[in-house]
């Protein structure tokens, strides 16, 4: 038993390669993209990698590196590409947990293996002068049933949120392309229009010394 979960986490690992080299041949993102479309539903109705990828995380396994979370706290990266191409990142949302409205800094594909996922997607009224307020209208919303992937583009093109509206929990599988140099994304509030950076947590952590040690310096 073990052997074959070694087998499945190889499995998955190759699957990784696999894409790197396909989509490192493809000249741009619309090209990129659209292959993902046709490759990610592959990876999300495959039960066998999806147990094995869930389970690593679970035990804690050390090649899927789990400890390596990104900006949300449900986020988990699973495989980052060392040609930069493209990370796999995998997100847990309870009953009823949506995210907050935000951007990203890449395009993003992503789906669910099972259950529901929901997806909201907005766009800027604004003229985006304000880097401190924005004006947003919902576009449209849809539930993805598993294999089904939704895309999203990168800054003001792919502000959305995703959750869970079912009364079970559910898993997101997603694949982004190359950011562009940003390390942060910036979260909505559409009810007072207000936006924020939002930084991963180690520098959050960062920010918050730099800034109590500014406080403390006036002080001394």
């Amino acid at each position: 038993m073990h052997d074959m979960k070694e087998q499945t986490f190889d499995k998955f690992i190759q699957l990784c390669r696999d894409w790197s080299d396909q989509m490192a041949g493809l000249e741009d993102d619309a090209k990129r993209i659209a292959h993902m479309q046709t490759q990610l539903p592959k990876l999300l109705l495959d039960r066998s990698l999806v147990s094995c990828v869930l389970e690593s995380i679970a035990k804690g396994t050390p090649g899927l590196n789990p400890g390596r979370c990104g900006i949300f706290e449900n986020e988990i990266l699973l495989y980052l590409d060392p040609r930069h191409i493209f990370s796999i990142r995998v997100y847990f949302h309870r009953t009823g947990e949506f995210t907050p409205i935000h951007d990203h800094s890449s395009w993003g594909i992503y789906g669910t293996p099972f259950g529901t996922l929901d997806i909201v997607h907005y766009r800027r009224n604004d003229d985006g002068k304000d880097k401190n307020r924005a004006v947003l209208t919902v576009t449209h919303r849809l539930t993805l049933s598993p294999g089904e992937v939704d895309v999203v583009g990168s800054l003001d093109s792919g502000i959305h949120q995703t959750g869970n509206a079912s009364d079970q929990p559910n898993v997101m599988i997603s694949v982004y392309g190359s950011p562009i140099r940003r390390l942060f994304i910036r979260i909505f509030e559409p009810d007072t229009g207000r936006i924020w950076k939002r930084f991963p947590p180690k520098l959050r952590k960062r920010r918050l010394a730099k800034q109590a040690l500014r406080e403390y310096i006036k002080i001394l």
